[in-house]
Order: C-alpha cells, then structure tokens, then sequence
C-alpha cells in the first residue's frame, strides 16, 4: 500500500503518478477501505471520509459556477458546456461516493446517505471493479431489496463477470455481507436466498473470500439452530491461522466473539 501524508493523501495528479489512471486511483482507495473495514482502523476510515469530502465539495462548486457563469465563459458550442459540466458531475459523485463509502466502515449511514449510495448503485449498467467495490463495502448498510435486485440483474449478465476474478470476488463480498447482516437480525431466509443466488461465483475464488463466504454460512446455520454451524465458523477461523491469513482470522475471530460467545454469554 502506498504510504501517504494527510497533504497528498487524495491529490490525484499524485495518485495517479503512483498507481496510473483515475480508475486504478479509486480503485486502490477502495482495496484500502475494503482492509481498513476488516480491521476496523477507524482513524483511517474517517481520514479518508474526511479528504473524499473536501473534493467533493470542491467539485460541487465547480460545477454551480459553471451554471452560473455559462454566458460569460465563452463555451464555442452548447455540447462542450454540458460536456463539462457532466464531467464535473461525476467526479463530484464518485468523491462523494468514497466519502460515504469511509464513513460506513465506521458509522452508520443515515436515510439519506444509504438513499446516495443507492441511487449511485442502481443507476449503473457495466458493473466494473470500482462500482463492484463501493457495492461490496456498503453491503452491509444497504436494503436486502436493493442488493437482490442488483445481484439479480448482475445474474443476467453473469458471462461478462464469470471470468474476472476481482468482479466475482465483490460480488460474493456483496452477498455475505449483507446475508451476516440479515442473519444477526434474524432475517435468515433472506441471508439464504443472497447466499445462493452467488454460489457459482463463490467456486475457485481467493483464500480470504472462500473463507468469508464459508463463515457467512456457517453462521446462518448456527442462527438456524445447527449445531455445525458453530463448529464450522472455527474450523474456518482455524484455517485462516493455519493459512496465515491473519487479516481474514482476525475478522472472523471478532465476528465469532461478538454474534456468538457474547450471545450465550447474555
């Protein structure tokens, strides 16, 4: 991971001097977050919110100056001045995105802030490894209708992500954690339904998600009354350790205290 001061930490003439285009410098802020939400590195999380929110905002007023001042901006044609302002629009958006995105992995979203990142999320046709990312990061605050209709459209189209394995590998993000979510509220029927509608993608994938999307569902079976479901949620924390996966185990080991033995200990 790039190690960034507070100054240039989301400067993207520097980013992308590091890591190459706009797109690999969101993505490598969302493989970031997807690591600062596994660990709960909360500081971090709120340094990025709080740098995405200063460029979002510098984008917004770029973009009412431009309305404001079209006339006197000579602009040679009416498509250059929606070019720019369209332009502007999305890079306000996508900032503003990453800074909802931060601030999930340490608050609470709010009605209107899961209302952006939805309206974000449902507007989208080409699912791609950024949209893929802010979707998996955020699975755990969004509605169940909102993630299985967009599991469900992505189901449609499953040739154009079968074969990418970073595609395949959000997508099961996606459902397992919005299905341990449903599970702790005990909406188990629902967590099912998420967990099998991405099983085909589940095959083949990383040590790391493999292991999730195994724990996801050994928990909605300890939730269901199995038995096994308990004792499969630490054969998989175990195999993390053994794997040395620590990042992956610590995850796991801190779900399973907290869903489970605090559970029984109440």
């Amino acid at each position: 991971m790039i190690k960034l001061s507070t100054k240039t930490l989301l400067t993207p003439i520097f980013i992308q001097k590091q890591i190459g285009s706009k797109d690999d410098y969101f993505v490598h802020y969302i493989n970031w977050l997807d690591r600062i939400q596994l660990r709960e590195e909360f500081a971090e999380a709120e340094m990025i919110q709080n740098e995405a929110h200063k460029y979002a905002n510098n984008q917004e007023i770029k973009v009412k100056i431009l309305e404001e001042n079209f006339e006197t901006l000579n602009y040679n044609n009416e498509w250059l001045e929606l070019h720019s302002q369209e332009r502007l629009t999305r890079q306000y958006t996508d900032y503003r995105v990453l800074e909802l995105t931060a601030k999930a992995c340490h608050q609470i979203l709010n009605d209107e802030e899961v209302t952006e990142i939805g309206d974000f999320l449902f507007g989208i046709e080409l699912w791609l490894e950024y949209s893929l990312g802010i979707l998996a990061l955020n699975a755990w605050q969004l509605p169940y209708s909102l993630v299985y209709a967009i599991i469900s459209d992505i189901n449609l189209h499953e040739k154009e992500y079968k074969g990418k394995l970073i595609y395949r590998r959000r997508i099961v993000q996606t459902a397992g954690r919005c299905a341990m979510t449903l599970t702790s509220r005990g909406e188990t029927q629902k967590a099912s339904d998420l967990l099998s509608m991405v099983h085909h993608y589940a095959e083949a994938l990383d040590t790391h998600v493999q292991g999730l999307y195994r724990f996801a569902w050994a928990y909605l079976d300890y939730r269901n009354g199995k038995i096994e479901g308990q004792k499969e949620m630490l054969r998989v924390i175990a195999l993390f350790d053994f794997l040395e996966v620590p990042i992956s185990r610590d995850f796991a080991q801190k779900y399973y205290n907290r869903h489970v033995l605090n559970l029984e200990e109440s």
